[in-house]
């Protein structure tokens, strides 16, 4: 079968101008699908021939798919802010802007059957656009390979969320492993704001058995960070920085400020 142009043979696009389902547009199957559908796309998905019998249309696994992709979307956790952002979405004429972009269309371009595994980690100062570029790397490989998501925030989520899971009388209590669990098993994760952590013995390990965890997995890790990976060589990082530096592309994000151009397209 040839390859569409339209969604790399994945089967399913995200239409932005489509705003039927609300205003952020409609995840649909592409049009390569429709054109081959006989079922109308009304479930559950199957055609009936002149003699009654019935088959299941062809178009049947891309629709149990795209459900698929929708519920990725929706447990992914990612900001509004940079929710439903792709590749069209970072529009930018630099150098570096344009190296990233290469990476978005190398995913694109990969066969659904191809296994993605490069991680990146992603630094630079303030406002770059590095969580931007982390949304719209994990984003895009939701949408080509229909696998789960999630984006967690250093900052905000992840040690909090862990320390309330120690106190008794908290509803997370006694939950610490299976949240860890959650992050060590998602097939796709972007981890954001990585080295506001204090650094304590505590925080350490529990990010490096997350980071180590992923890494023996080969799961996809996406990170953001002010800082050059070089600075965990001086605090108590070392084997943080070590497993980093093997299962991600380190990428330097010097672009202008990028925060304030976003701020004005949504």
């Amino acid at each position: 079968m040839k390859r569409c142009r339209v969604c790399g043979s994945s089967g399913i696009i995200y239409d932005r101008n489509n705003i039927k389902a609300g205003s952020q547009g409609e995840l649909k199957v592409c049009q390569c699908i429709e054109k081959q559908c006989t079922c109308g796309g009304i479930e559950p998905y199957q055609v009936f021939d002149g003699n009654g019998n019935h088959s299941w249309c062809s178009c049947r696994g891309t629709r149990m798919k795209l459900n698929t992709v929708k519920k990725a979307f929706k447990e992914s956790q990612i900001p509004s802010k940079y929710k439903w952002k792709f590749r069209e979405d970072f529009e930018i004429n630099h150098p570096t802007a344009n190296k990233i972009i290469g990476f978005v269309d190398t995913i694109r371009d990969k066969k659904p059957n191809e296994k993605w595994k490069d991680g990146f980690y992603l630094w630079g100062q303030a406002g770059s656009g590095k969580t931007l570029l982390a949304s719209i790397f994990l984003q895009e490989l939701i949408l080509k390979y229909a696998q789960s998501g999630k984006f967690v925030d250093l900052s905000r989520q992840f040690f909090s969320r862990l320390k309330r899971s120690y106190d008794n009388t908290d509803e997370l209590y006694g939950t610490g492993g299976q949240i860890l669990d959650e992050l060590i098993n998602v097939p796709f994760l972007v981890i954001d704001d990585f080295g506001v952590q204090r650094n304590t013995d505590w925080e350490s390990e529990m990010l490096y058995n997350l980071i180590d965890s992923r890494y023996a997995e080969e799961r996809v890790t996406i990170i953001t960070s002010n800082l050059n990976i070089s600075e965990y060589k001086k605090v108590a990082m070392g084997r943080v920085y070590s497993r980093i530096l093997e299962m991600c592309k380190i990428v330097h994000i010097d672009l202008p400020d990028y925060r304030e151009k976003f701020s004005n397209q949504i």
